[in-house]
């Protein structure tokens, strides 16, 4: 259904699971303690609750589910080692790996995936991925109290799960792959509750060993159902705001093994030895618009806004060209992506034709507007700084407000209280419903800027249901322009990956997903050789 080819993905060092000629130097060794860097805090490590990519960042490497991505973004076997379709699209029925592992033991059934996701339906766990089974077969009844369990979801024997739809949803079997349908065990959910946020239990590669305010701890899980990881433990370094020259500081001391590029360092960077990593993602960094609050409950003032902001300038001053210009809302190798089709070009004069159609000729009359950031790096100060000029140009005013701890800046978000605000959305699985639908139908949890439009609804509910992957993407592209056309949002560039690593680290995979799909499983460091 998907595009491959417009995918790009990255393949450094070695997959094999069994290490030879290290002495020499020749294969992957065990051993070591790998020291990564997270920007911000994580919210929770429960994968029926998190919101953020910081929190998916640990939860993918200490949880597994029925499928995951490769990095081609292909669908392959996690603890299912196949899976069945029927021809109404409505029946899957997928077959367990045996001998599969929790951190505690006890060995994973069709049971446990039960479980699993008749808890994220069920409205007393308030999971944000409850909406990806809103398809399945008496969800509904279940969750308005109606039936004691979900219908759609049975254990036909303890390795052989089958869930059925009421109808065809084209991506249901990429929503498995997302790292909300992690298998969890009851138990260990029944003993600790709301403290499993903190003190998690999975399947996965490494296991939690230790959360402080400044790090999270993993350690190998060397029972995992695919092979003990390379790594004997990840050590993830916490720095809130996003304080990339700080992070590259301790990089160039040697204690860390991955750093972000300052955009003021780049070129520096560029002319060492050290490995470098490159590669376009899925994704969005855009300024939301809440439609309901004033002024920007008036599309002209919206529609202004996205005209007097020059992305292209921001780009080559503030971030040195590291990413792409957002011309509109689905990233370039997103199926739908379309591309020549600028929906707001830099035009200033425009903009002022509008603020004085909408009342407020050359902004007089306007409230300062209070634009937040959870980032205070170098490079998004500059960019703010740019952006407040820009729209001083056309007679609007900006104040700048920071939040940068991460828990504290989406919890005012989810309230709405954040009218004009700095947000990067990162693709979960390689379709185009994970952001024009997560971001914009009326009914998501995401849709920050309180948008409605009818029609948007009627189509993305459409997309859904529509099989043919070609008429889907018709529909999400007209989604999109009416989304546009409204702008509650400003977009302003797609991120790139690019991330420097000491010269010994080997096996990074890097996908179109980014940084918290890499599998550390695959790490390993080679100091005979660097």
């Amino acid at each position: 259904m998907f595009l491959p080819f417009l995918i790009l993905s990255l393949l450094i060092g070695c997959e094999g699971r069994t290490p030879k000629d290290t002495l020499e130097g020749k294969g992957p060794t065990y051993g070591g303690t790998y020291r990564a860097t997270l920007p911000f805090k994580p919210r929770t490590l429960d994968p029926a609750r998190a919101t953020d990519i910081y929190s998916v960042t640990i939860i993918q490497q200490i949880f597994d589910g029925l499928l995951t991505f490769d990095k081609e973004l292909n669908l392959v076997p996690a603890i299912a080692s196949s899976w069945r379709i029927s021809r109404d699209g409505r029946t899957y029925t997928f077959f367990l790996r045996k001998g599969v592992r929790f951190h505690n033991g006890r060995e994973v059934t069709a049971e446990d995936f039960v479980y699993s996701f008749t808890r994220i339906i069920d409205p007393k766990t308030a999971s944000p991925g409850a909406d990806l089974f809103d398809k399945v077969l008496g969800a509904k009844e279940f969750r308005e109290g109606k039936a004691e369990s979900v219908k759609g979801l049975r254990a036909l024997s303890r390795y052989v799960l089958q869930i059925e739809l009421t109808e065809p949803f084209a991506p249901f079997l990429t929503l498995l792959g997302m790292y909300s349908p992690k298998v969890v065990p009851k138990e260990e959910i029944e003993r600790l509750g709301e403290g499993f946020g903190r003190h998690p239990v999975g399947t996965g590669p490494f296991r939690l060993a230790m959360w402080e305010e400044d790090r999270i701890v993993l350690e190998a899980n060397r029972d995992y159902f695919k092979g003990r990881p390379y790594l004997d433990r990840v050590v993830y370094r916490i720095f809130p705001g996003a304080r990339y020259d700080e992070m590259y500081e301790e990089f160039l001391k040697g204690k860390l093994e991955e750093t972000p590029i300052p955009a003021d360092r780049r070129e520096e960077v560029l002319r060492s030895n050290y490995r470098i990593v490159k590669r376009p993602l899925l994704n969005l960094l855009y300024y939301g618009l809440n439609v309901k609050v004033p002024p920007f409950d008036r599309r002209e003032i919206r529609q202004a806004l996205n005209l007097a902001i020059d992305r292209e300038r921001i780009l080559r001053e503030a971030l040195k060209g590291k990413d792409v210009v957002a011309e509109r809302i689905l990233p370039p190798g997103m199926p739908g992506y379309n591309p020549g089709r600028k929906a707001y070009p830099y035009d200033p004069q425009r903009a002022r034709r509008l603020l004085e159609k909408a009342g407020y000729p050359g902004g007089e009359g306007l409230p300062v507007l209070e634009l937040w950031s959870a980032s205070r790096s170098e490079a998004t100060r500059k960019e703010l700084e740019m952006v407040k000029a820009d729209l001083s140009e056309i007679g609007i005013r900006v104040r700048i407000r920071y939040e940068d701890d991460w828990p504290t800046y989406e919890r005012l978000l989810l309230e709405r209280r954040l009218p004009f605000y700095r947000y990067a959305w990162y693709a979960d699985f390689p379709d185009p419903d994970n952001f024009l639908t997560i971001l914009f139908h009326s009914q998501a949890r995401y849709n920050f800027v309180a948008y409605s439009n009818g029609k948007v609804d009627r189509l993305l509910d459409r997309a859904k249901r529509e099989l043919d992957p070609l008429k889907r993407v018709e529909m999400y592209r007209e989604a999109e322009d009416l989304i546009l056309e409204d702008a509650p949002i400003i977009p302003i560039l797609h991120r790139t990956f690019e991330m420097v690593y000491q010269p010994y680290v080997k096996g990074i995979e890097v996908s179109p997903l980014g940084a918290p799909y890499i599998p550390m499983s695959k790490v390993w460091l080679d100091r005979i050789n660097p």
